[in-house]
């Protein structure tokens, strides 16, 4: 059998490359062991854009479950940070402020805090403008650098930027945490079939646990997978329609 890994590229920072390479080396092992012979691909990716569209391409294996602050089970959250020295005592103090963003698809960089600043917009806005950035980290830059005032942060890329890249952290706090969201899912092509996608399923559960017992839960903060279907992900639209109803469709 021949089996095809991606890389996870929604948390493979240089500083955890060594720790991912074991995870998908044990993935891989597992894969051959389970499964029939193929190419099985495997990645994964942010549930907004999975619901806005990627579900006619992908099919969902699992949803990760991470050991980190404000996440219970497969769910995580963005937390809106400001500067440490900031004033701000609550979400509504931040009206008029710059809100940086990483990207207009991302769940917890977009889509929650849209929904978490709804009920506080007025005509449609909240802030005197919004700044997009690229990644969390460029996000945190920005509030460092004086360029934004708050934004959403995954608080899985949060917990694992203060592990591994803690001056990415410094100087900034937790404000608030927006509505929980499922965790990002492992996903596979939409063709591939329902008994190869449980031979994934089983590969991953396998591999976390190695990599558990192992020591780089530490590293990699993964705690194991629950299952998961592209029905798990239906709170992400929810909160998306939600928002549009209070008129508030673009963070703004």
């Amino acid at each position: 059998m021949t089996a095809t890994f991606a890389p996870l590229p929604l948390y493979d920072f240089p500083e955890l490359a060594e720790a991912h390479g074991r995870l998908w080396r044990r993935i891989a092992a597992h894969a051959r062991g389970v499964a029939p012979a193929g190419d099985l691909p495997l990645t994964q990716i942010c549930g907004y854009p999975l619901v806005r569209g990627l579900a006619n391409e992908y099919a969902v294996v699992a949803a990760p479950v991470y050991a980190v602050p404000y996440s219970t089970g497969a769910l995580h959250c963005g937390l809106l940070v400001v500067a440490e020295s900031a004033p701000y005592a609550a979400l509504e103090d931040l009206r008029g402020t710059r809100f940086a963003f990483n990207a207009e698809d991302s769940n917890t960089g977009t889509n929650l805090p849209r929904r978490r600043f709804a009920a506080l917009a007025r005509r449609g806005r909240f802030f005197s403008a919004t700044v997009r950035t690229g990644s969390h980290a460029a996000s945190l830059a920005a509030i460092a650098g004086g360029e934004a005032d708050a934004a959403s942060i995954d608080n899985v890329t949060f917990a694992l930027l203060a592990d591994r890249r803690p001056a990415a952290v410094r100087g900034v706090r937790v404000l608030a945490a927006t509505a929980p969201s499922p965790t990002p899912p492992f996903v596979t092509p939409r063709t591939t079939g329902a008994r190869t996608r449980g031979f994934l399923f089983e590969a991953l559960a396998a591999a976390i646990d190695d990599v558990c017992r192992a020591g780089a839960r530490d590293v990699l903060r993964l705690a194991g997978i629950e299952r998961a279907t592209l029905d798990t992900y239906a709170p992400l639209s929810r909160y998306e329609r939600e928002a549009a109803k209070l008129g508030y469709g673009a963070l703004a």
